[in-house]
């Protein structure tokens, strides 16, 4: 997911972890702690709190609020009368533990070494994040969420945090998410991967690890767009009148492109990306409908996403995708709204056309306000018989 990382330190709460905080492969964490920042008013009966999970490159602050004013990175989405209504809803965006905007991440300082954690930092799982964010939840005393949203790696989230957490959310809603990453997804991610992690566990020198993030974040920006929009804004323009020869200008498409990897570079940790990119590619949704063998281990391979739907303890969900989405290709949303249906969640699938493909959900507030703010409704009040969509959504049945 290509938000834009915030410009300012975060200016968050930070809420600790238990701690020890053991993680999913079995390392842990020593007074780790996460970035939270929350709208809205939790009601007296506590009833109706939103938890939002980010994609891999934001931070908690998703709206602006009188702490910060600044625009967040989920904007026009979240306030008074938005899709998730301040005025009705206590929302609470967490940053993902393992990033580096105020959660405890590969960037913070061990306490048993004294020095940042770096490629030392154990290996996180979209499990691990889903923990981390509950147990800040519940250091907020809230039992029961009224809904967990997610988009792009918090689509998976959702996933993990439902399966982990039976009945501790009402509903659930994924957008550009998937149970589990396809070949295209982890090869385009292993080979950013690949391109930072070399360097990085080389100890080369910054210079030479920010280069490799820059080419990293160009591959993924290239993901998250659709190949229409780029051709409506860009075309083979170029940054100055091109006369018939070679003028050894960029074309405009490159230096947008530079100009946003040059700014991801300035705001997000290396390893950090390392990190969560590694962490969405070995999710599995399937693995929680497996039975652990006789070692305490979901064995690699085993894999059953209709058990596992059948776990979660959802009322109702919402799953949205982007028929333009290269990332995460609508194909994956389309399944995971029918292993929920057929796992017996209410569970309404909604397809929406977008040039911005993967992004759309960060720019197209259009088309997804009415969808999120109806299916939240729906879980404060009576669910009505025919629930009406935007006329741009398709509905499969």
């Amino acid at each position: 997911m290509s938000a834009t990382p915030p410009d300012a330190p975060s200016r968050a709460r930070r809420i600790a972890l238990p701690s020890p905080f053991r993680l999913t492969l079995g390392g842990e964490l020593v007074g780790a702690e996460v970035a939270v920042e929350t709208y809205g008013h939790l009601s007296p009966a506590r009833d109706n709190a939103v938890l939002v999970f980010t994609g891999l490159s934001a931070s908690a602050h998703a709206a602006a609020h009188p702490g910060d004013p600044s625009p967040g990175w989920w904007e026009e989405m979240i306030g008074a009368g938005r899709a998730l209504d301040t005025d009705r809803l206590y929302v609470v965006v967490v940053n993902s533990l393992g990033s580096c905007f105020g959660s405890t991440g590969p960037a913070s300082v061990n306490p048993r070494t004294g020095e940042a954690y770096g490629g030392t930092f154990p290996e996180t799982r979209v499990e691990d994040i889903a923990r981390a964010s509950q147990a800040a939840v519940d250091a907020l005393g809230i039992d029961t969420l009224l809904a967990v949203v997610g988009c792009s790696l918090g689509g998976m989230t959702v996933l993990a945090h439902a399966a982990l957490f039976p009945g501790r959310a009402r509903g659930l809603v994924s957008i550009s998410g998937a149970m589990a990453a396809n070949a295209t997804a982890i090869a385009t991610r292993s080979l950013q991967r690949e391109m930072v992690g070399t360097l990085l566990k080389a100890g080369a020198e910054r210079s030479l690890v920010e280069q490799a993030m820059r080419w990293a974040r160009k591959i993924g920006v290239l993901s998250y767009v659709g190949t229409d929009l780029l051709e409506q804004r860009f075309g083979r323009d170029q940054t100055e009148p091109y006369a018939g020869r070679g003028s050894g200008t960029d074309f405009e498409v490159e230096s947008w492109l530079e100009h946003l990897a040059q700014k991801f570079v300035r705001q997000f940790e290396p390893w950090s990306y390392w990190t969560i990119s590694r962490a969405m590619d070995l999710f599995d949704f399937g693995t929680f409908g497996v039975h652990p063998g006789e070692d305490g281990l979901r064995h690699r391979g085993a894999t059953d996403t209709a058990a596992a739907a059948r776990q979660l303890g959802l009322e109702r969900a919402l799953v949205i995708g982007v028929r333009e989405d290269l990332l995460f290709p609508v194909e994956q949303q389309r399944e995971m709204g029918q292993v929920l249906g057929e796992a017996g969640v209410d569970c309404e699938y909604v397809e929406l056309s977008s040039p911005y493909g993967h992004d759309a959900f960060l720019t197209e507030t259009e088309l997804f306000t009415p969808l999120l703010r109806d299916f939240l409704l729906g879980l404060t009040e009576p669910v009505k018989a025919c629930r009406a969509v935007s006329p741009a959504c398709h509905i499969d049945a």
